[in-house]
């Protein structure tokens, strides 16, 4: 009796253990199910979060969703999520690379910023704040600080345009304009020359640096003729919009042309992929059919050779015979078949292999192509001497070498003398003549650790590293008189032109725009001392 009770008490213990098993196994089960909820949700709301980026990606989120709707095994997804995980990275390298673009822009258009006269006071506290802002983080900020640049942008052209009048901050609201003013004929509206030479400089030299080709560098080409043949205030805010638009334009279609040419590789490197694992499933087969054919041959000659070791009779033996030739003759059949097989796999590679070195030839060209035109935007496309971007570079990277070593370095600022009376005297092409001519000329009496570039319009810097402290204005000297030199003739007349020369040597607790400062006033002292000379400060 006691055992029973104690079989019936194990019994029950059993059940318990069992019924809180099954509990675990539901609970199991139902969390297996919750996260694979989870995460076809979280791969839902990827998919519209990444849609419209690219037309590859949103194929691939396509039929990944079909896949999903038959609630299959995640693990035969993976080379799919694999696929979209390569476009993806692609597509984060392509945005990190746009914002480090954007980011140069609004650098470059703060400096230009900076240099604009005539904001009232709110819009210059607006100024002031926007440049000490931070950079950002994401495209959405740099986005955001680029629309606030070209609204200062807008208030500087309408500075130009309306000087005697106040105003307004970009953000503020829109001023009430009394009912009087609308009734008053609209005054002339006078405009300072200086500021809109200046202004028509700028974009000369701005579309100068870019490096459109096609309808977009045609059209900027138009207006940089326009600009050197002079322009009225109203047409130059209209080509300033211009510019901004083309600039747009241009950027865009160069994106669309990078992306075309990515999406053409990534589609035949998957070709490629795909090509390869067939021919590699095909060798491992033939190999495989090869083994066995070779063993088959192996087992039907150890036959042959039981059979005339076992058989006296020669009528019984032909018969053996015969039988193992037939399996045999069988065998080579196949054999035959499997070579034809080995000759077709070897044409697939071979058409993979000139598949291969296409591609590698197109992304050789086209890095050339990256190549050239990241040379081209550090260099002045009429000069052929270094931007001012270029110069920003080059001057930070001497100025960290200076501040390391203590070797000294010249900065110097050199102006074409008269410059204007050769564009009103022999046309602006002429003008653009004489600069390529003493560009060349600067370039080629400078030594090759020393730098140049064209600073805007008629001015030039000069950067001259681990020079003599004590015989610097040689060199420069050497320069001047260089210019001087040269046999300038224009319709048939010669015409001196001569060059002036400001230069400092860095000194201890200089920053860059304490050295610019100075060259910037000796270049002065040489200017309204008779020009042609050289001033050092």
């Amino acid at each position: 009796m006691n055992d029973i009770a104690a079989v019936a008490g194990q019994l029950a213990r059993l059940r318990e253990s069992l019924q809180q098993k099954q509990l675990e196994l539901d609970g199991v089960l139902s969390f297996s199910d919750a996260e694979r909820a989870r995460g076809i949700q979280f791969i839902n709301k990827l998919m519209l979060s990444c849609r419209g980026f690219d037309r590859e990606l949103d194929n691939r989120f396509a039929k990944l969703k079909q896949k999903l709707d038959n609630n299959p095994a995640f693990t035969s997804l993976d080379a799919d999520l694999l696929a979209i995980e390569k476009l993806l990275q692609q597509h984060s390298n392509a945005l990190e690379e746009s914002i480090t673009l954007t980011k140069s822009a609004i650098d470059l258009g703060s400096k230009q910023l900076k240099s604009i006269k005539g904001f009232p006071e709110d819009t210059r506290k607006s100024l002031k704040a926007f440049l000490a802002s931070p950079d950002g983080y994401g495209i959405g900020d740099h986005q955001k600080k680029v629309i606030r640049l070209l609204e200062f942008y807008q208030q500087a052209i309408k500075i130009q345009l309306l000087p005697t009048q106040p105003l307004q901050d970009p953000v503020a609201s829109t001023p009430v304009i009394a009912i009087a003013e609308l009734s008053c004929p609209e005054p002339t509206i006078p405009f300072d020359a200086k500021t809109h030479a200046h202004i028509a400089d700028e974009l000369q030299r701005l579309i100068t640096e870019l490096d459109f080709a096609g309808a977009i560098g045609e059209r900027l080409a138009d207006i940089r003729r326009q600009l050197l043949h002079g322009i009225t205030p109203p047409q130059l805010a209209e080509i300033c919009l211009q510019v901004i638009e083309l600039i747009i334009e241009g950027t865009r279609e160069e994106r669309k042309s990078s992306q075309a040419f990515l999406s053409t590789l990534n589609e035949s490197l998957s070709a490629v992929h795909f090509s390869f694992t067939e021919s590699l499933d095909e060798g491992r087969a033939l190999q495989s059919a090869t083994q066995d054919t070779r063993q088959a041959i192996d087992k039907e000659l150890r036959a042959i050779d039981h059979t005339l070791a076992s058989n006296d009779s020669f009528d019984e033996l032909k018969g053996a015979i015969s039988g193992h030739m037939g399996a045999i003759n069988l065998l080579l059949q196949d054999r035959e078949a499997m070579a034809a097989r080995e000759r077709h796999l070897l044409t697939r590679l071979s058409n993979m292999e000139a598949k291969l070195r296409l591609m590698k030839e197109e992304t050789a060209e086209y890095k050339k192509r990256l190549t050239i035109q990241k040379h081209k935007l550090f260099l002045d496309s009429l000069t052929q001497v270094h931007n001012r971007a270029a110069l920003d570079e080059r001057l930070e990277l001497e100025y960290k070498r200076w501040l390391r070593y203590g070797t000294p370095l010249c900065l110097a600022i050199i102006d074409i003398d008269h410059f204007k009376n050769i564009n009103d005297n022999y046309g602006h092409m002429a003008g653009d003549k004489a600069l390529k001519v003493v560009a060349k000329a600067l370039l080629g009496a400078l030594r090759d650790t020393d730098f140049i570039a064209r600073f805007g319009g008629e001015e030039f810097v000069v950067l001259l590293p681990n020079i003599n402290p004590d015989k610097y204005q040689k060199p420069l000297e050497t320069l001047r008189q260089t210019i001087k030199s040269i046999p300038f003739r224009f319709r048939d007349a010669r015409v001196e032109i001569t060059i002036s020369i400001g230069a400092t040597l860095f000194r201890e607790g200089d920053n860059t725009s304490d050295a610019f400062e100075r060259a910037d006033k000796a270049l002065y002292s040489s200017k309204h001392s008779g020009r042609d000379q050289v001033n050092l400060g």
